[in-house]
């Protein structure tokens, strides 16, 4: 059903391809968009079975929201030098693990006291503790793990989920979304952003798919390998490396059938000639007795 991306392949395209192609449950998808929320995000889209890519691959993550009431984060890093809106208000701004575990020490430095007792109770570890190790990116995956489903960090990243979801269903109208990431090994956060999907939609979408928050769930989901352990990412890039195998054996079979055909071509063009060759030859033998005969039939005649 659907078909590798030859120009240009992120790594939420393979995930979003297998990921349709697996669920062999549901009905065939012509349309479906694949999110990876990580250290940073990305996309892949299909629409009318084919992946999307114009100028570029979309850049969901730059993609402006409205952030909660009263939230005066200033955005991440990342974003300051050239991202679209620097960063401040954008769904890669707000949830990607950079911008929470951002979002988290600026929460932290607000809240000095609370600060110090999480470092010397044992509670949420510290950002302060963990960050400016080297490694940017496991520790903000750690640190991220240690807070409670109830840290309002979380309500954050659902809202801007949400936010993506509803403009992608809005601009595209497709039939699933699937999220996936690092980000989203937060389970909660699948309830939260159905939820904040159907109140920002007002119910303006008046599909039966859109119609509950029970429907959502065949909407937006998590990929269908996740239940299995299994990272869609790394399943959809065998499937890929599998499709590119079977293009290549079937064009080394067209490129035998294209030989064999113009073997047989050649072979039949030797044998017309064979043929014609031996048409000619006889032709040639035949009024060659036909003249023998003459000539001896004039023989007899005189000895007559």
């Amino acid at each position: 059903m659907l078909r590798r991306w030859r120009n240009f392949v992120i790594d939420a395209m393979p995930s979003q391809q297998q990921s349709s192609a697996a669920d062999a449950k549901c009905p065939p998808l012509t349309s479906l968009a694949y999110i990876i929320i990580g250290t940073g995000m990305g996309m892949g889209l299909m629409i009318n079975s084919s992946p999307v890519h114009g100028l570029l691959h979309p850049e969901e993550g730059h993609v402006p929201i409205h952030t909660l009431e009263g939230d005066t984060f200033g955005g991440y890093s990342w974003g300051v030098e050239r991202s679209p809106f620097r960063g401040v208000g954008t769904v890669e701004g707000v949830t990607s693990s950079v911008a929470l575990t951002e979002r988290l020490l600026w929460m932290q430095q607000e809240q000095e006291e609370e600060e110090e007792e999480e470092k010397d109770g044992g509670g949420a570890k510290s950002v302060n503790d963990s960050c400016g190790s080297g490694d940017d990116d496991a520790a903000a995956q750690s640190i991220l793990s240690t807070l409670p489903d109830s840290h309002p960090l979380w309500s954050h990243a659902s809202n801007a989920i949400a936010n993506l979801c509803v403009t992608i269903l809005l601009l595209t109208s497709c039939q699933r979304i699937v999220l996936g990431g690092g980000v989203m090994n937060r389970s909660i956060l699948y309830d939260r952003i159905r939820r904040e999907v159907l109140v920002l939609l007002n119910g303006y979408l008046d599909v039966e798919e859109l119609s509950s928050e029970e429907k959502l769930k065949s909407v937006i989901c998590a990929s269908s390998w996740q239940s299995l352990g299994v990272g869609s990412g790394l399943v959809g890039v065998f499937a890929l490396a599998l499709d590119s195998l079977e293009e290549e054996e079937a064009g080394e079979e067209k490129c035998d059938s294209a030989l064999a055909t113009k073997r047989e071509r050649k072979n039949g063009i030797e044998r017309r000639k064979v043929f014609g060759l031996g048409i000619m030859v006889g032709i040639g033998l035949s009024m060659r007795c036909i003249l023998l005969i003459k000539i001896a039939g004039r023989g007899l005649l005189r000895r007559h």
